[in-house]
């Protein structure tokens, strides 16, 4: 073999090595590209039924399972263990409390209660994932709850309010301010909107909103509460919800999670 043709071979070699990292790099960065923030799937993990027509007692409860895949294609099994069961033994609660009340009716007698209770994925951008259990239960008259699980995409870790705001910013006092301000312009613009506020007399008068409060990140960047059935209006009005405008509490936010 020449000179010439051995350089010449040892080149292609190279070119061709070369190329062949070009599209190796090419196609890991797509790949990056494709899994820079981890995956959450959300599929039905547990559904509970119960149906007593006799006692006029039933149930539904779905039990979603989240299961959290990292940038690196696996599964963080210690994060999604942990948000699944937070959401398992708050549903479970309701099964609880529904198994007592069907061993409490005695012969003859009838209960007449429908506990009913879903799931869905209220929030999943590139910052939060928040899902939204609601759950009703009916005994002549109904009550509703909502309870939201809020997380940090990245880290797979769940959040509370507080971790939205700086430390010593008073916002819990911002917030609830503005949405006594929301409840009675609404009251003031349709005569069918009630909320407790500005009752003294009322011992439900909403005074304000605590780190416990049920809250979500809607898909415009704007920080929700919700409120359960009857805790800040009377029933008709149902579940009520109150969005912040992000421009009253701009100076107070951390992280990047409204905007």
């Amino acid at each position: 073999m020449s000179k010439l043709s051995s350089v010449l071979k040892k080149t292609g070699i190279a070119v061709a090595a070369a190329a062949m990292l070009v599209t190796m790099g090419a196609g890991t960065v797509v790949t990056q590209a494709k899994t820079s923030l981890p995956v959450y799937k959300v599929s039905l993990a547990k559904k509970y039924t119960n149906n007593q027509k006799g006692k006029q007692m039933e149930a539904s409860v779905k039990i979603p399972k989240v299961k959290i895949t990292g940038t690196d294609g696996k599964v963080m099994k210690s994060e999604s263990e942990k948000l699944n069961a937070a959401i398992s033994s708050y549903q479970n609660k309701f099964i609880k409390d529904y198994k007592k009340d069907v061993a409490a009716i005695k012969k003859g007698e009838k209960g007449n209660e429908s506990l009913t209770s879903g799931y869905k994925v209220v929030t999943d951008n590139d910052k939060l994932f928040c899902l939204r259990i609601d759950t009703v239960i009916a005994m002549g008259g109904s009550q509703s709850y909502a309870k939201i699980f809020s997380v940090d995409k990245k880290s797979g870790k769940q959040i509370t309010l507080e971790n939205l705001f700086k430390k010593g910013s008073g916002y819990i006092d911002r917030i609830s301010d503005n949405i006594k301000e929301q409840m009675r312009a609404q009251m003031k613009e349709n005569a069918d909107v009630t909320y407790f506020v500005d009752d003294e007399n009322n011992k439900f008068n909403f005074k304000s909103i605590s780190n416990k409060t049920n809250f979500y990140v809607n898909e415009k960047g704007k920080l929700t509460f919700v409120f359960d059935k009857y805790e800040v209006a009377p029933g008709y009005m149902g579940m009520v919800e109150f969005s912040i405008p992000t421009g009253e509490i701009v100076d107070m936010v951390t992280n990047g999670y409204l905007k």
